[in-house]
């Protein structure tokens, strides 16, 4: 495999030409139009079919070529809109600005500056490599792009059945290669909300405390790995001083699909800054003693504030610590058999808007049933402490079928090509296959990809050789299928 050594090095290969032209197109959630368009005049361009609707959702449709004319049609799917992260402090308007890419070796990323957008340009790109390929031998292709996976799936929901153009799907939404995945969780999005009231009374001295370092990730993927949640350890650290401040705002997260990698608050206190900087340094130590494997990135840290907000009043600040306290969060259920999370829960934000504290969160779970139970857990601390629950951007479950054809084909065909053992996975994440199954019930889907990790974080990266290996065998996977 050739090395790398720069940007324009990299254009020379069609997939990652691609993939970079994407990534100077700014795509978050519900802002998907520029990307589409773009796409739609693309694939004018090339005389293909296409179709655009009012979310933007795209479908291009490319006839069978090189012996592929009458076999039977495959769609291919991925999203269109990334998961806008960055690094604390650094400048950056996603709304704006094109993605910071860099090689590391080989790896591209952005250098922990922002998320990249492999997740899911790559599927896209990879799409797009494919439609504009005379040479490869295909069966004729369904392609469907869709928007606002990443937050509500209400492009995928609002998709039209009519687009779904044959009875077996690849959805190119997966960051393993060496991985199948068969089936994922569904979900849904909860704000619980609770009005504070704010006093007069504020201590002297005024202090913004920070909880930072902490890994992030995807809330699905890394919700079993032991991350850490910023939310809850700033919690913690309030506990630990509510004898000695008032709190005028609370703040971490910054999206529910990922895991909370800082928080703060502001408050006033009654300790001068060294007594307080002594109590943050040892609670540093605890924390850096349960999450020693990551450590050297974990830091609490205090500065001067001139925050002119009133306080939070005392009993409405320790409402909030015990909410946090009781709030299901992290890992509830694993699937003894394939060892997947199948019920968890992500605190991803909290933020005081209005006088009203939010805490926001994603439910996953493979069953309804198991969703439904987890927000009747958030129910509960609603009824408690008179709060109001908000529950949206719910979305299916995608059950395992343990008689797909494509997959076995794939797995037999890849596990040749690559010369390694493909597993079979159930994702604890959630996948648009689960709408694409409830519009064509009799659908055969799987979920596939080159490596890409450290997804919904500032370190996600994609790595350059799996993603040229997997294109190579994908185009030879085209051409064997039946």
């Amino acid at each position: 495999m050739n090395k790398f050594n720069s940007i324009d090095d990299l254009k020379k290969i069609q997939i990652f030409n691609n993939f970079l032209k994407l990534t100077e197109i700014p795509r978050p959630s519900f802002k998907e139009k520029r990307v589409s368009d773009f796409l739609k005049n693309w694939a004018e361009k090339l005389n293909l079919i296409f179709k655009q609707d009012n979310n933007f959702n795209l479908l291009i449709l490319k006839e069978g070529q090189n012996g592929g004319e009458n076999k039977e049609p495959l769609i291919l799917q991925a999203h269109l809109d990334m998961v806008c992260q960055k690094k604390d402090g650094f400048s950056f308007d996603f709304d704006k600005d094109p993605i910071p890419v860099q090689i590391n070796d080989d790896e591209l990323n952005t250098g922990g500056k922002t998320t990249l957008g492999a997740d899911n340009g790559i599927g896209v790109a990879i799409i797009m490599s494919i439609l504009e390929d005379k040479e490869i031998s295909h069966p004729p292709i369904t392609a469907i792009f869709t928007t606002v996976e990443e937050d509500d799936f209400s492009g995928v929901n609002n998709l039209s059945k009519d687009w779904i153009i044959g009875n077996r799907a690849i959805n190119i939404d997966n960051s393993k290669d060496n991985e199948i995945i068969s089936g994922s969780n569904g979900g849904a999005g909860v704000t619980l909300s609770i009005k504070v009231n704010r006093q007069n009374r504020k201590f002297a001295n005024t202090f913004k405390i920070k909880v930072g370092g902490f890994l992030g990730g995807h809330s699905g993927e890394d919700i079993s790995k032991g991350r850490g949640n910023a939310i809850i350890v700033l919690s913690r650290l309030l506990e630990k001083l509510k004898n000695n401040i008032e709190v005028l705002d609370i703040n971490g997260g910054t999206f529910r699909l990922a895991i909370p990698r800082e928080s703060f608050a502001i408050i006033s206190t009654n300790l001068d800054k060294n007594e307080l900087n002594n109590i943050l340094s040892e609670f540093e130590k605890e924390i850096h003693y349960e999450y020693n494997s990551f450590s050297d990135t974990i830091y609490i840290s205090s500065e001067d504030s001139n925050s002119d907000q009133k306080a939070i009043k005392s009993e409405d600040f320790y409402k909030i610590i015990n909410i946090i306290k009781l709030y299901p969060n992290g890992v509830f259920e694993v699937d003894p058999k394939n060892h997947v999370v199948i019920s968890s829960n992500n605190l991803g934000e909290i933020k005081i808007e209005d006088n009203c504290v939010k805490f926001i969160n994603e439910i996953r779970a493979m069953e309804k049933s198991q969703v439904e139970y987890t927000y009747n857990k958030i129910s509960t601390i609603a009824d408690i402490y008179n709060g109001s629950l908000e529950i949206y951007a719910k979305y299916p479950g995608w059950r395992f079928n343990p008689d797909s054809k494509l997959r076995k084909d794939y797995k037999e065909l890849f596990e040749k090509e690559l010369n390694k053992k493909i597993e079979i996975k159930v994702s604890p994440a959630g996948l648009e296959s689960g709408y694409l199954l409830e519009k064509k019930p009799n659908l055969d889907i799987i979920s596939v990809g080159p490596n890409h990790t450290g997804l919904h974080s500032p370190s996600e990266s994609a790595n350059i050789p799996s993603i040229i290996n997997f294109y190579e065998v994908f185009k030879v996977f085209l051409s064997q299928i039946n």
